[in-house]
């Protein structure tokens, strides 16, 4: 009756239970206590691991960070100088460190170095006695008045007693209205114009004594010409004059070759090249250790890319043609340019050996007694001839103006057959 009044008011009444706590249980709590402890204790040991990996790369990194962003400092000279006394001070001597570590074993020290150089200096300082400015002026006028002028080193080759002959380059005084030299003292004289050799462009000045003052005839001297033939490959050489083009300038070096030679008209000349750097336009001479002059520098002769290095003349084969200079004396000419037919050529290239002719003056006393170009000449005025030398000492034995034999080899069709000529020597 009551569930019924129930239903019918809405109302409903539910069994009330009360939930009582599960009991703690304690093993399973130590349980999951000792998984969790197990787990730090792995992440910690982890952790430890990765650190000690990671941890000098870092602190190398920061290391690296920190240099990089220092300042570069300098020490300055006095700094330096100040660090070397106190070094001094304290009983350490840089110099005793530099000559036990080093010097004991090479023998050679600044000191030594320094010294050879001093002695090399004292060899060029006897040549620059003889050594001169040629200076050519022209009447032209520039933008302020002054008459043009330019330099170029000259040498004293010889001394008559009466005058001085100064050797230098045609290209110095070509064209140009006076000639002035200027000596050691830096006096400067007028000098005249005497002979020049179209071949080597060598010239040759005078000026008389009367032209120089006592106490600068009292300073100057005359250059010791020595022997180039004796010249090695490697051995020490000094440029003085205008080697780098601008006046009184030095350079030290080594000859790089002794062997080389150039053809030039009925003359081969011999060409000393150096690892001194020069100019195109350089000029002087060069010296052996002994002060000797061994090469005049003619840049015009050096070869290829070396005409920044300065290349000199032999002294010994150009002695008797500043001997002809000198003594205004003719030169005598045929007109042939021509090459050594050495016996290793002769017999590599079936060519006969003596001089070949690889040109022909046009209008030369050569090319008008029918000499061609490619033919081998092989005797002169009776005398066989083998080389270029051979070959220049006959025409210095002649004069201008005879009529001398020459034979030659000449190519033909079945080989080389032998052609004779008659010619008439002229002059330069």
């Amino acid at each position: 009756m009551d569930e019924k009044k129930n239903k019918e008011d809405g109302s409903y009444e539910f069994i009330k239970e009360t939930i009582k706590k599960k009991p703690l249980d304690r093993k399973k709590m130590w349980k999951a206590a000792g998984v969790l402890a197990g787990a730090g204790a792995i992440f910690g040991l982890t952790a430890a691991l990765v650190f000690a990996v990671v941890e000098p790369q870092i602190s190398q990194a920061v290391e690296n960070k920190k240099r990089t962003e220092q300042k570069v400092e300098i020490p300055t000279d006095e700094e330096t100088e100040k660090k070397e006394e106190q070094q001094t001070d304290a009983g350490i001597d840089t110099e005793d460190i530099s000559e036990s570590e080093e010097g004991e074993q090479s023998g050679l020290s600044i000191d030594n170095y320094s010294e050879m150089y001093k002695e090399v200096l004292k060899k060029a300082d006897k040549i620059k006695e003889a050594m001169v400015t040629v200076i050519g002026v022209k009447s032209d006028e520039d933008w302020f008045q002054t008459p043009y002028e330019s330099q170029m080193s000259g040498v004293i080759v010889a001394d008559n007693g009466q005058e001085l002959y100064v050797l230098t380059q045609y290209g110095i005084v070509k064209n140009v209205d006076r000639i002035q030299v200027q000596f050691c003292d830096d006096t400067v004289v007028d000098a005249r114009f005497l002979k020049s050799d179209t071949s080597t462009g060598l010239t040759i000045l005078k000026i008389s004594d009367s032209e120089i003052e006592s106490d600068t005839r009292s300073k100057i001297g005359t250059a010791v010409l020595g022997n180039s033939y004796s010249a090695e490959q490697g051995e020490p050489v000094i440029a003085v004059g205008s080697p780098m083009e601008y006046k009184d300038s030095i350079g030290f070096g080594i000859l790089t070759s002794v062997t080389n030679s150039v053809s030039k008209i009925d003359a081969e000349y011999g060409i000393l090249t150096t690892d001194i750097v020069g100019s195109e336009k350089g000029s002087g001479v060069l010296l052996n250790t002994e002060g000797e002059l061994i090469g005049v520098i003619a840049q015009s002769f050096a070869l290829g890319d070396s005409k920044n290095m300065v290349t000199g003349l032999a002294i010994s084969q150009i002695k008797e043609l500043i001997e002809t200079l000198s003594n205004n004396q003719s030169i005598v000419y045929m007109g042939v340019t021509g090459e050594t037919i050495t016996p290793q050529i002769s017999e590599k290239k079936g060519i006969p050996k003596g001089v070949f002719v690889e040109s022909v003056e046009v209008d030369s006393p050569a090319m008008q007694a029918g000499i061609q170009n490619a033919d081998v000449i092989t005797e002169v005025n009776g005398e066989k001839i083998e080389s270029m030398k051979e070959y220049q000492q006959q025409l210095k034995a002649c004069n201008s103006g005879d009529t001398i034999k020459v034979k030659a080899m000449r190519q033909a069709t079945e080989g080389y057959v032998e052609v004779t000529f008659d010619v008439t020597l002229g002059a330069l």
